[in-house]
């Protein structure tokens, strides 16, 4: 559960200043290393890349767009000639350019809405890297817990371990003085190979969790890979503080991400409403053009070739002159030829731009965008269901969270009581085996009630810190232990 993440992060965070030696991983490291190494934060990375990516996209959208292209041409037989318009009878090679521009000036406030539904989706997947950060705090600080929890196991192990050592040395004092019968010892000495096996098990029990831990870290396995052990006293003044139900949710409803991005998403289905409306709204545009095109047909009649004009007369034509009947002589001119107009001086020639305003109003599709905006509705209602989920979820997590602080207080009493009542037994029962009163089965009966007297202290002191940091955590008073 994401609580517990942040949990076990303030319960281990005095690691950070407590190392023993320098190669030893802090807490805050081993989750910085993972936020920058772990394949689910990475994933996460690039998701909120990507939504900033189609933020800049949204803003892009009020500039202006410019295309240009070029297309070269053969016709074959009678067609156009695109630089005279005429028809032609023959084969014609022909290229144009075009450079197109245009702005959007008006769509119904669908660029601006798209671009604040964006900046909220960026927000939303920044909460909800926070919400997978905490998820990998969470595995990384319940490694470096079990890698505690497994350390003290052994720590009490090996104590018990030199009690029944010790315990068995008395034994064999007493049977050379002739005070215990010497079948007294195997009993001991059975419980000595039980408590040397269990610390061969915690031992390797310790190792594989370090092992865990670095592969969690993607890490190659190091035989010299530790973490730095926190030691901490249980200040009961501050861990027995009452709180108030109101007073911790109301301050968890303003720091989960949970929440946070549950009510962006909300703000975004709002503006996907409008977005929907936008497309039955007119639409502006204000736009450019500029182009130019060449043939080879084209030709230069500024600059014809007289060098071979011939004129030729032609059939006399009878006309009437004031009456009289005569004779008209007509001539015609031949062999002017006119050369290719050059490339770049038909791309000149031909050069030309247009500008205007376009206007598009939809009148009909298909009720397409009464449909997008009643889809638009429901997401919204479920978005806002969201909410209510998560704030329902936060205020159960709540209320379990002040549950279980108390049941962890009563707990941790119960266990002070048990382990003051196991170790005055087991003092009773070692002054009783010493003189002679009871014998070894006694001894070691009273020895494992009291060290699972101790075993219970500890876990239920450990739990009660563990509650009391939920409840810190939930008031945003940060991850520590004062």
């Amino acid at each position: 559960m994401r609580n517990q993440a942040y949990l076990w992060i303030a319960l281990l965070l005095p690691c950070c200043l407590l190392a023993q030696r320098g190669g030893d991983w802090t807490l805050s490291q081993a989750v910085a290393h993972a936020r920058e190494n772990n394949l689910q934060v990475r994933r996460l990375d690039n998701s909120t890349e990507l939504a900033r990516l189609a933020l800049q996209q949204s803003r892009n959208n009020r500039l202006p767009t410019l295309s240009g292209g070029t297309g070269l041409n053969l016709q074959l037989g009678r067609t156009i000639d695109p630089t005279t318009n005429s028809f032609e009878a023959q084969n014609i090679l022909s290229q144009g350019y075009q450079l197109q521009g245009a702005v959007t000036l008006y769509n119904g406030g669908l660029i601006r809405n798209v671009m604040q539904q964006s900046e909220l989706d960026l927000q939303a997947a920044e909460a909800d890297a926070n919400v997978t950060a905490n998820n990998v705090g969470l595995q990384v600080a319940n490694s470096f817990l079990t890698i505690l929890l497994t350390r003290e196991q052994l720590a009490n192990a090996r104590a018990q371990l030199e009690l029944t050592t010790q315990q068995l040395e008395n034994t064999e004092s007493l049977i050379r003085a002739g005070s215990v019968p010497a079948a007294q010892r195997y009993d001991i000495i059975a419980q000595q190979a039980a408590d040397q096996r269990t610390v061969v098990e915690l031992e390797n029990q310790e190792r594989l969790s370090l092992l865990d831990l670095q592969l969690l870290l993607i890490l190659d396995p190091d035989p010299d890979f530790d973490i730095v052990t926190p030691v901490r006293e249980l200040d009961e003044a501050v861990l027995f503080t009452e709180y108030d139900l109101q007073e911790v949710l109301s301050a968890a409803q303003q720091t989960q991400p949970t929440i946070r991005a549950a009510e962006l998403r909300r703000s975004a289905s709002e503006l996907e409403i409008e977005i929907a409306r936008a497309g039955g709204r007119p639409s502006v545009q204000l736009y450019a053009n500029i182009s130019t095109n060449y043939s080879n047909l084209a030709k230069d009649f500024n600059n014809p070739d007289a060098s071979q004009v011939e004129l030729v007369q032609g059939p006399p034509v009878p006309v009437v002159i004031n009456g009289q009947e005569a004779t008209l002589s007509t001539f015609s001119q031949t062999g002017v030829i006119f050369p290719n107009l050059p490339y770049l001086n038909q791309l000149d020639q031909n050069f030309g731009q247009s500008i205007g305003v376009s206007l598009s109003v939809p009148i009909y599709s298909q009720n397409r965008n009464r449909i997008n905006v009643q889809r638009a509705e429901v997401l919204r209602n479920n978005a806002q269901l969201d909410i209510a989920q998560a704030q329902n979820q936060l205020r159960s997590d709540v209320e379990l969270a002040l549950g279980d602080l108390r049941a962890a207080r009563e707990t941790y009493r119960a266990a002070q009581v048990s382990l003051e009542a196991a170790q005055n037994a087991y003092d009773i029962a070692q002054r009783r085996y010493t003189a002679g009163a009871a014998n070894s089965l006694d001894l070691i009966t009273a020895s494992n009630r009291l060290e699972q007297a101790r075993l219970d202290f500890t876990r239920s002191k450990y739990q009660l810190i563990f509650n009391r940091e939920v409840i810190q955590f939930y008031l945003g008073e940060g991850l520590s232990l004062n």
